[in-house]
């Protein structure tokens, strides 16, 4: 109950995140009493860690600019880059959703960064321009949101209790959701609603979940540190059905800041996109797998996917050590200084020590240097067709890192029908139980690829969906400054 007017809550959300913020913002201004949770102290969670990239077909700023484009092709070519892998019933219900939600945004305030949309950069390109962001990633995104919703809670619509955590969900004798249990510094505390939405995010920050549901990839991650699988747990004990960890890609690449610690992942710049690549890349076995300076992303990625624990070691020599961009977010001397002080970062004055401090095979290490420097003399790398071959490894002291892809999303998630209701392993859903945004993997949104903006535009879209959609109670069903919404599809109950 709503203590300061003793009137009930609509709804609950958990989760004040890129799903969160949206669903209940669209929902209050709909009239709805909505209580939120949020387990950090402050809101916004992704979005103060995402790099900000969305995507959406036929957009008001597609138009101005004559680019044709459409909600269908949006979902045909999505499902092409994505190999058919994402789950046909949450993108139908995205791609419809995208453009409004842009629109919306752009109403806000929200500016996208100059030259905005283009076809892709980070990830595969799409078929046309409809992949965009603004100039301070996902925070520009946070910056247009903030302000509404701070006027909501401001006018008692919303109801904001910061740092509490989830701990289960509570039904009835039925088995339908009547409310939430959050963990506080006070204690733990029941909250009631005739609906719970699940806007809690991935469960990348938890290495012991991770290791249940994802068992096969060893995990290295750079995620919001809330993201703890609250979510999913809850859900779990109702006997809800967690999908589609299958569907997993990692970032190329990384390394562990604190090797003991998994959920500190730092990344390496290993694109030729955004730096020429001077180094060689070798397996566990010392040997080459791939090259190094391919201009495509998901060659790379899978590429490193395919190696036991997506795990590689780049080697130089001096020469390139000193002569190439660093590969780390450093300066030169910093970069340099890493070498021999940090486990992942080792130095030897011979091929073979290194070798040694890399584990893999000496003989085969050097057997992979000397072909490299056979195709630098040569000009013409004959077994992968790199192209840029520039300098020889050849003077001493030699130099390894061993890297290993990053995790930066959640591929399993929730199971839910076309109106976000939560399944049950049967496939019946669970009574007035919604989930939306992380917690339903991104394997479910973006399939088994890291289809531009398909992460967080879903997000978004999905979340004000059903912030615009969910039933409220009809005396209160009106708009915070008095006008009605237009009239959206109400999901299925």
């Amino acid at each position: 109950m709503d203590r300061k007017t003793r009137r009930p809550w609509d709804l609950i959300v958990v989760g004040a995140g890129s799903a969160g913020l949206p669903l209940a913002i669209r929902a209050a201004e709909r009239g709805g009493r909505v209580l939120q949770l949020e387990a950090d102290s402050r809101i916004g969670g992704t979005l103060h860690w995402s790099s900000g990239q969305i995507s959406a077909a036929g957009t008001r700023l597609q138009a101005e600019l004559g680019i044709e484009d459409s909600p269908a092709a949006h979902y045909r070519d999505a499902q092409r880059i994505a190999h058919g892998s994402i789950d046909p019933v949450v993108l139908r219900r995205f791609v419809q959703e995208a453009a409004p939600t842009v629109d919306w945004l752009m109403d806000l305030g929200f500016e996208p960064a100059p030259g905005m949309p283009v076809a892709g950069e980070a990830h595969e390109q799409y078929d046309t321009r409809r992949y965009l962001w603004g100039r301070d990633k996902a925070l520009s995104i946070l910056a247009v949101l903030r302000p509404v919703h701070d006027r909501l809670v401001r006018a008692g619509l919303i109801d904001l209790r910061l740092q509490h955590r989830m701990t289960g969900l509570m039904t009835d004798a039925r088995g339908a959701v009547i409310g939430v249990r959050a963990a506080t510094a006070n204690g733990e505390f029941g909250f009631r609603a005739p609906r719970v939405v699940l806007a809690s995010g991935g469960y990348a920050a938890d290495p012991e979940l991770w290791r249940e549901i994802t068992p096969r990839i060893p995990l290295c991650s750079y995620v919001n540190p809330y993201s703890r699988g609250d979510g999913l747990r809850a859900a779990r004990a109702l006997g809800a059905r967690v999908d589609r960890g299958e569907k997993y890609l990692n970032t190329f690449a990384g390394f562990r800041e604190d090797p003991a610690d998994p959920r500190s992942g730092s990344f390496l710049s290993l694109s030729p996109g955004a730096r020429k690549v001077w180094e060689m890349f070798v397996d566990h076995r010392g040997r080459r797998f791939m090259r190094e300076d391919h201009p495509s992303i998901d060659y790379r990625e899978r590429s490193l996917l395919r190696q036991p624990g997506t795990a590689m070691h780049i080697v130089m020599d001096e020469a390139i050590l000193q002569n190439a961009a660093p590969i780390t977010l450093q300066t030169p001397a910093a970069y340099r200084a890493r070498f021999g002080r940090h486990p992942a970062f080792v130095k030897s004055r011979t091929i073979g020590g290194l070798a040694r401090l890399l584990g893999v095979p000496a003989a085969a290490l050097r057997r992979s240097v000397r072909e490299h420097n056979a195709a630098v003399d040569a000009g013409v790398d004959r077994r992968f067709g790199r192209e840029f071959l520039i300098r020889r490894i050849e003077k001493a002291p030699f130099y390894g890192i061993k890297a290993q892809g990053i995790t930066v999303l959640s591929p399993a998630g929730l199971a839910v029908d076309r109106g976000l209701r939560v399944l049950r392993k049967d496939g019946r859903p669970v009574r007035n139980l919604h989930a939306v945004g992380e917690v339903l993997g991104f394997g479910r949104t973006s399939g088994d690829a890291f289809v531009g903006g398909l992460s967080l535009t879903p997000a978004l879209a999905l979340g004000k969906w059903l912030g615009e959609t969910l039933p409220i109670a009809a005396s209160r069903a009106h708009t915070a400054s008095g006008s009605r919404p237009a009239r959206r599809r109400a999901p299925r109950r």
